[in-house]
């Protein structure tokens, strides 16, 4: 959320305006426009943003919309618990919000010690199966380590989340 996005216009040919449109009520008419800061609302959100380019002369012109996902925060965690039911409610377990992560390790394990989950992918999200089989309700253990993209520090996280059925 507090990152700047800059836009890119490759629009080509005899344009005559442009009409950059954030999704968010907020309009540039530069052709290149300066890197732009989204609100900070405290929650994520999707913006629809558009470039129009027209000519006035021959009053015709074209357009294209890219969507930009704006997380609520920065702050990498992992869930305390998650309900692997299939109802599209904290189905899976993932680091949250680990867009700044590289180098990332994400490992689960069962009460005994074994792992069940491994991604260095975070959007890679473990469904609370192993090899086909749902795994029992109870906690697992895990351990999470990355580099942050923007510092370079090196972060070493471990807790535990309860498996709900």
């Amino acid at each position: 959320p507090e990152d700047g996005i800059t836009f890119k216009n490759n629009s080509t040919g005899n344009i005559t305006t442009w009409t950059w449109s954030y999704g968010n009520s907020i309009i540039s008419n530069d052709k290149d426009p300066l890197e732009y800061h989204f609100p900070i609302i405290g929650r994520e959100m999707i913006y629809n943003v558009k470039l129009a380019a027209f000519n006035q002369a021959l009053h015709c012109g074209d357009s294209i919309t890219h969507q930009v996902r704006v997380l609520s925060g920065c702050f990498i965690a992992v869930p305390s618990a998650f309900t692997p039911n299939g109802d599209g409610l904290n189905d899976y377990l993932f680091p949250l919000n680990a867009v700044k992560a590289v180098n990332l390790e994400f490992l689960v394990f069962n009460r005994m010690g074994q792992l069940v989950f491994e991604s260095r992918d975070w959007t890679k999200k473990w469904d609370g199966c192993v090899n086909g089989i749902m795994q029992n309700p109870g906690v697992y253990a895990w351990m999470l380590r990355f580099t942050h993209k923007d510092t370079g520090e090196k972060i070493f996280l471990k807790g535990t989340t309860a498996l709900l059925r």
